[in-house]
């Protein structure tokens, strides 16, 4: 069947009218490459797609409207005090994670730094040993004691800061644990501890 003008837009189902006022599916061309020939379709013939929903006019217009935005209650005070105590914790527990990551890599660099002046001094020890004495056998305990002096530095430095985040806690009026109190009323005796440490192990 030769191709025939089409003088109507497809409907939904694809039929189109042609000039002799035939309705027919026009040919059209497969994956494969292969033809699908042009089809007549039989009068009167209505497809399902082609049936235009029905839709009483009155029904449309007497639809209740969509309801209107609820309007936005005014807060009560409980609940903006509630919202400002949140944002403060919130902000709190910012502030402290930031000081946690300070005092991480403050600790980082201090064990660095106390490593590599335990090896710088740990060196020199052994050039000094080697140009005296043919054998050292006082030198092993004063590098052991040098490494538990560096850890007591250490440890008294991790101290002194948990003790000073206290302080800070207690500067902003937040109520002390006992077990704090109790840590920070220690706090001169280690900061004087750790001076005792670092100027012996200066000499």
């Amino acid at each position: 069947m030769s191709s025939s003008k089409a003088i109507s837009n497809p409907t939904p189902s694809g039929i189109v009218t042609i000039d002799n006022n035939e309705r027919v599916i026009p040919a059209t061309r497969r994956a494969d490459g292969t033809v699908r020939k042009e089809r007549r379709v039989r009068p009167g013939f209505v497809p399902q797609e082609d049936v235009a929903r029905y839709k009483n006019p009155w029904v449309e217009e007497t639809k209740p409207p969509p309801p209107p935005p609820k309007p936005q209650l005014p807060k009560t005070k409980t609940q903006i005090k509630n919202e400002r105590r949140k944002l403060k914790k919130k902000e709190e527990r910012n502030n402290e994670n930031n000081l946690e990551s300070i005092n991480n890599e403050h600790e980082r660099v201090v064990e660095e730094d106390s490593l590599g002046q335990l090896q710088s001094k740990i060196s020199e020890m052994s050039v000094n040993e080697s140009n005296e004495f043919p054998t050292a056998p006082t030198a092993s305990i004063t590098i052991e004691q040098l490494e538990n002096t560096t850890k007591k530095i250490k440890v008294l430095e991790k101290k002194i800061r948990q003790m000073e985040r206290i302080k800070e806690k207690q500067a902003r009026g937040e109520a002390l644990k006992l077990e704090e109190e109790e840590k920070l009323s220690k706090l001169e005796s280690i900061q004087e501890e750790l001076r005792r440490l670092k100027q012996g192990d200066e000499e």
